[in-house]
């Protein structure tokens, strides 16, 4: 019946008469015109000579899904090859090495420049509790106190950053100075009242017994007595630190101004006093990235007695060693880490000790000063023949004016057990007294340092100047300080969790993905096209009828393959869909059919 109405609507739009055009139909407009837009375009294909039709349906069909397969091949193909280039590659190092690159407005251009990580200096300074009991031949060991910390915070800058593409270096004049932190500490330093050895009559004592005869020390002896000068003092911490006043060396300062070049004598105050530097740093070569080509334009240290780098010796050597911000990528656990301490006055080597595992999940490697750096087996120690001191000790007097200051381990840690037992008091510890620094083995950025230095003086005594007698051959301890960074700056952190605990796994994830995909994708396409769903079948050819016939069959048979005419809603979607084939499918139709 639904066939028969479709008939006599079609024969109302072709101008049909006659018996038809008196019938009724119940038939809603807008159905009628869909109805006449579908079966007119089907019209059209049935007029092309052919031995055989195929639905319009699915000659659309069959090209669409032909497409979707070749477009999934496409993109399967480009996915794959994609995940393959990613894990060949490897982005994180491209990203990495760019990181490191330094350029200016870059983040390491500007920790470089202005560094952000937060330098402590811990200074604890020994108070000698049992003088006149000593003195007085009582005691037979001094008893000392330690008393600190009183906190500083290290403040470098890199002043005048320049970055010599040609050359590959990075040049720089480092600045130096400490501020201090009252509330961080155990008081005002100025507040701290000590007994300790007047440090200005030692050096200078000692010095002249190096060098002069009996009757200059014994002149010596009568001038330091006249000047009031003492074997002890009273004083602050302050004082100790910063400087004090004494006649012996306002004298000295004013008979040897080229010397002596200063009217107070204080520990920190020489060890932290402005200098003008000027620092080269390689960036060029790969295998010595971030180490130091030059310091005051010589790859030595001329206080250690460097002269050229051919008869140098790692004592007095400072090209390719690191002041410790940032060393070569790509560091190895065997690897020797030389630190240049421009305060300490020489190269410390560091050694391998343990990987450390942080909180944030990241892997550093701890490297610990060498045991032997302060012995004079170390290959690093340098030459002596004349008062040389034990092992445990090194002498930089040379780069202090001369004056007889040492260096060891707090609490004489590693020192000849016979330098120790002049002293009560200590209590070396190999974990709290040690130097260490935190590695990132791959970018080679420094996460957190720890340096423990103690400050002494080796006193030496002459004949003629018995002023120095209860110290006589004896290294005298004064002070300690801890340079320390407990961590990276946050940035650093961040930067560093996201390149090896977010980067690596995020990547691997994403190559995994994309290659499933595009196997499926892939997989999918080639299926599709090796067996399509649609195939072109070929009718078989009819007797030729009548034309109104043929014309009437050929409606109900179209309209039979369309049988999803029954409702309005089906009736719009086969009209888009016809109406939807391009000049470029239809320039594919006659292929699709077998022509006679």
């Amino acid at each position: 019946m639904v066939y028969l109405q479709y008939f006599m609507a079609f024969g109302r739009f072709e101008g049909w008469r006659g018996t038809l055009t008196d019938v009724v139909f119940d038939c809603d407009v807008k159905k009628l015109i869909l109805l006449k837009m579908v079966l007119g375009a089907k019209k059209a294909i049935q007029h092309v000579p052919s031995k055989g039709r195929i639905s319009i349906m699915r000659i659309q069909n069959f090209t669409v899904q032909k497409r979707q397969s070749v477009v999934r091949v496409v993109y399967g193909s480009f996915l794959i090859v994609f995940a393959v280039v990613l894990s060949a590659i490897d982005p994180i190092t491209i990203v990495t090495n760019w990181f490191l690159d330094i350029q200016e407005g870059k983040l390491i251009y500007r920790m470089w420049n202005k560094p952000t990580y937060e330098v402590y200096c811990d200074v604890y300074v020994f108070n000698y509790t049992n003088v006149e009991q000593y003195l007085s031949g009582e005691d037979s060991k001094l008893h000392l106190e330690e008393i600190g910390p009183f906190r500083f915070q290290e403040i470098r800058v890199n002043e005048n950053l320049t970055i010599d593409k040609e050359r590959g270096v990075m040049t720089m004049n480092p600045t130096l100075r400490l501020n201090f932190l009252p509330d961080e500490s155990i008081a005002h330093y100025n507040d701290v009242k000590i007994l300790v050895p007047n440090v200005a009559l030692l050096a200078i004592s000692t010095l002249l017994a190096d060098h002069t005869g009996y009757f200059v020390n014994v002149g010596a002896y009568y001038s330091i007595s006249a000047l009031g000068s003492k074997l002890f003092r009273n004083m602050t911490a302050g004082e100790l630190m910063w400087g004090y006043d004494d006649p012996l060396v306002a004298v000295a300062s004013k008979l040897l101004p080229g010397w002596i070049d200063f009217g107070k004598i204080g520990i920190m105050d020489r060890f932290y006093a402005p200098r003008k530097e000027y620092s080269e740093v390689e960036l060029r070569n790969s295998s010595r990235k971030f180490s130091i080509n030059t310091w005051n334009n010589l790859t030595g240290l001329a206080e250690q007695g460097f002269t050229d780098w051919n008869t140098s010796i790692p004592c007095n050597q400072v090209k390719g060693t690191y002041e410790g911000l940032m060393l070569t990528p790509g560091l190895k656990k065997d690897v020797e880490i030389p630190i240049f301490r421009r305060q300490a006055c020489r190269t410390y080597p560091f050694k391998f000790l343990e990987e450390v595992k942080s909180p944030d999940g990241l892997t550093f490697y701890r490297y610990i000063m060498d045991e032997t750096s302060f012995n004079r087996t170390s290959r690093y120690a340098c030459k002596c023949t004349k008062n040389c001191v034990a092992d445990g000790f090194i002498d930089i007097s040379s780069c202090y004016y001369g004056f007889p200051i040492v260096l060891s381990k707090p609490h004489f840690l590693d020192v000849d057990p016979t330098n120790q037992g002049h002293f009560s008091g200590f209590s070396p510890d190999p974990i709290k007294h040690r130097s260490t620094v935190d590695i990132e083995p791959v970018t080679a950025v420094n996460m957190a340092v720890t340096t423990n230095i103690q400050i002494n003086i080796a006193v030496r005594m002459s004949a003629g100047n018995p002023l120095t007698k209860p110290f006589k051959d004896k290294v005298v301890p004064i002070l300690w300080f801890s340079m320390n960074c407990k961590e990276a700056p946050s940035e650093v952190i961040n930067l560093m969790w996201f390149r090896f605990v977010v980067a690596p796994p995020l990547l691997i994830t994403v190559t995994v993905v994309l290659l499933l995909v595009g196997i499926v994708l892939g997989a999918q396409g080639f299926h599709r096209i090796w067996r399509p769903r649609y195939k072109l079948v070929q009718q078989e050819q009819k007797p030729r009828k009548k034309s109104i016939e043929r014309r009437r069959n050929s409606v109900i048979v179209n309209m039979a393959d369309n049988n999803g005419f029954i409702d309005e809603q089906e009736l719009a979607k086969e009209a888009v869909s016809l109406l939807a084939i391009t000049e470029e499918d239809g320039d594919g139709i006659p292929d699709l059919l077998l022509n006679e």
